[in-house]
């Protein structure tokens, strides 16, 4: 399930990209800007884009000494499921410009810390050999959420901007760094927990809380624009791709454990307002 940006959240942030935009805008000037010798930079940034995570887990009773009855006993459920939600927030930026040619190539080198908006839900279908789906060794249909509410990065940036595109105040470059999220895991589930069969009003509901420190792999292409001798403005296109984590959740009174893990990625568009000193 996909969760949109509500409006009253959505108005400040998309004012703020309509001036970036505005200012990307701009007609080149008839004579190109003196050229930057680099230094020092400041930035804020708009991210936008889609975060997807795969959860699955698998429910094992295989264990000589489990609780878990006949026809279950003795078998491993797995299940699966994809969610993806609208990723919003805000960022700053710093980082140092290095030039290493007279014809406008630079190497960037940057450190950000932001702030993400939105909250991934899905739900397990369920396996199991009950209607439900929510006795005791199967896998329940858990409700699921994700929250990223904050974000750091490290990147760095190869570009230049030679011909025709110097002569526009313009500059493209590709990315590669590091990124680390923080993670906040919520799942609501409602089952049984006792040998004998449950009735639909015994089921017992309950909510576990994790969190993870996700960290990733970055890349991307971006253009950059100079709209003044220290002011330039940036779109660029990333991906993320966060290493998966896995954990075990042991039930060692009935004999069942629970295998699960997350496999998630980010993709998006980010622009950027960068001040030079």
């Amino acid at each position: 399930m996909l969760r949109l940006l509500p409006a009253r959240e959505a108005g400040p942030l998309l004012s703020a990209l309509v001036v970036v935009l505005c200012a990307s805008a701009i007609p080149a000037r008839a004579q190109t800007m003196p050229d930057e010798s680099g230094g020092f930079y400041l930035g804020l940034s708009f991210p936008v884009g889609r975060f997807g995570a795969t959860m699955q887990k698998a429910v094992d009773n295989t264990a000589p000494n489990t609780l878990v009855p006949e026809p279950r006993r003795g078998r491993v459920f797995r299940d699966e499921v994809t969610g993806n939600w609208l990723s919003y927030g805000l960022g700053l930026n710093a980082g140092y410009r290095l030039p290493v040619s007279g014809d406008g190539y630079y190497l960037d080198g940057e450190v950000g810390v932001g702030w993400n908006g939105g909250t991934l839900e899905a739900q397990f279908a369920g396996v199991g050999v009950s209607a439900e789906r929510k006795q005791l060794g199967e896998s329940w249909p858990d409700t699921w959420t994700v929250e990223k509410p904050m974000r750091y990065m490290a990147t760095v940036r190869v570009g230049g901007g030679p011909g025709v595109l110097r002569a526009r105040n313009l500059s493209v470059y590709l990315m590669a760094g590091v990124g680390f999220t923080d993670v906040r895991l919520r799942t609501d589930y409602n089952g049984c927990f006792s040998p004998e069969p449950c009735a639909p009003g015994e089921f017992e509901s309950g909510t576990e809380n994790l969190d993870f420190d996700f960290s990733g792999w970055i890349s991307g292409i971006g253009m950059e624009r100079r709209v003044g001798e220290r002011l330039a403005v940036r779109i660029e296109a990333r991906y993320l791709s966060y290493a998966r984590e896995d954990w075990v959740t042991p039930f060692a009174d009935v004999g069942v454990t629970v295998d699960s893990n997350i496999d998630s990625h980010e993709t998006g568009l980010t622009l950027s307002v960068i001040r030079r000193f």
